[in-house]
């Protein structure tokens, strides 16, 4: 049986949590388009003028050729992509209906999850829910206001690379893996 009597006891942490990975998203997002990749061009935008600004990808396309790619380390760099599909490239379509309908379902699941997160009693489930919740509206964020994601983190060996990603990728991740970690620490406990 469920306890209800702390419900909600970690939702103000799991909202601190989504609040703190939109914007540490948002935040390298604009740190790498705006000042690591930008060969030349306009100069660039401050974070808050970046972050309130609607550039369609369109905008992008056609500065395509003034971004650069930046080798960190043997196996991690720093490239410019424009994800229309999901999470890692999965699905990547131009297409507007396919990109209304990622904006769709990540909303209706992140809802769900909220009022998961506000019935939740226990703080590891808060603690990835807040990073799912908040690494798919980041991801949402980028939908509404370029028709895309930024993702700029690139692993790769040698000639494989995995497909490129962002923090707000990572966050989905890293709370799905503490999910299917807690479920499983669940069961053996029953």
């Amino acid at each position: 049986m469920h306890n209800f009597s702390h419900a909600g006891k970690y939702f103000l942490p799991g909202l601190a949590i989504i609040f703190g990975v939109i914007l540490i998203d948002q935040y390298t997002k604009w740190l790498v388009i705006e000042t690591t990749l930008r060969l030349h061009g306009p100069d660039s935008a401050g974070f808050i003028d970046w972050l309130t600004t609607q550039k369609k990808i369109e905008f992008f396309f056609n500065e395509r050729e003034h971004f650069k790619y930046i080798v960190l380390t043997p196996f991690l760099s720093f490239v410019m992509v424009w994800n229309q599909g999901i999470s890692f490239g999965l699905f990547d379509s131009n297409s507007s209906h396919l990109s209304m309908i990622f904006i769709a379902v990540s909303l209706v699941i992140s809802s769900m999850m909220v009022i998961w997160l506000a019935l939740n009693t226990k703080k590891p489930v808060a603690i990835a829910l807040g990073l799912i919740i908040g690494g798919a509206l980041a991801n949402v964020m980028d939908r509404v206001r370029f028709d895309a994601v930024v993702d700029f983190i690139d692993f790769h060996l040698q000639d494989y690379h995995w497909p490129a990603f962002n923090v707000a990728d990572s966050c989905i991740v890293i709370g799905a893996g503490i999910l299917m970690i807690r479920t499983f620490l669940d069961k053996e406990k029953t």
